[in-house]
């Protein structure tokens, strides 16, 4: 299904729209900012399906890749540039691109553009990004997630993050492997991080194209009574609007 491009619309501060990209590609809009997680598929032609290029230039655009992995990373992503005025790029490794991005390890934090970021070091490769913008802050968990064997390197960087930032709006978790496998540790590391950071949103993602997935996992998260709401997303395209500590779907 082809995404449709976020529709002019004002987002107040500490608001959000938030669109699914694919697998772990999210795109988020909030009152001043355009932020974009690991997304593939997109080149320069096909990135108005993404955002709204009449307004993307009244934005600052960042956009973040947490590792090198294809179902995480293109090289297309850098050729945005030809298309938005004010784009900075954020990636968890050592990338050679002649000094237009920024490139962060475990444990970092940094100020960007009126952002302010921390890392995590990824149970798998490259980093977690924890995102202050706009009165939110936002947590994207690129690879990390507890894959098996022991739990202390999944939690360690979970534990980390609940002592940076006591009140977090969005996450957004690993539910499988990049091949769409599900399995109890992975689920038990999801529950966990929700229970240490306590976000008022989260959405699972990472099921290689198995959306239904979500579904499944938001199912299973209602009959727990959490306080986080678990949202779900079935397609690419499918967007929300976060506001007051709320979220809803948008047709």
């Amino acid at each position: 299904m082809i995404s449709k491009p976020f529709k002019e619309k004002d987002v107040k501060e500490k608001e959000a729209i938030i669109q699914y990209l694919g697998h772990s590609g999210w795109a988020i809009k909030t009152q001043n900012h355009i932020l974009i997680f690991d997304c593939v598929g997109y080149n320069e032609r096909s990135l108005g399906e993404v955002i709204n290029l009449t307004e993307v230039n009244r934005k600052k655009v960042s956009v973040f890749v947490s590792h090198d992995h294809p179902d995480h990373y293109s090289p297309a992503i850098f050729d945005w540039r030809k298309s938005i005025r004010e784009i900075n790029y954020i990636v968890g490794w050592k990338l050679e691109t002649g000094g237009y991005c920024l490139c962060l390890g475990p444990r970092e934090k940094k100020s960007l553009n009126g952002l302010e970021i921390w890392t995590i070091k990824s149970t798998d490769e490259g980093v977690g990004f924890l995102v202050k913008v706009d009165g939110l802050v936002v947590f994207h968990g690129g690879d990390h997630a507890y894959w098996g064997g022991s739990i202390d390197s999944f939690s360690r960087e979970i534990d980390y993050l609940a002592k940076v930032e006591d009140k977090i709006d969005i996450v957004f978790l690993a539910l499988a492997t990049g091949t769409g496998q599900r399995s109890e540790s992975i689920t038990r590391g999801i529950f966990y991080a929700i229970e240490k950071l306590r976000p008022k949103v989260m959405f699972p993602m990472h099921a290689g194209g198995r959306e239904y997935l979500y579904k499944e996992f938001a199912q299973e998260a209602e009959k727990k009574s959490l306080k986080t709401k678990v949202c779900y997303c079935l397609n690419k395209g499918d967007k929300f609007i976060y506001q007051n500590g709320e979220i809803k779907k948008l047709n």
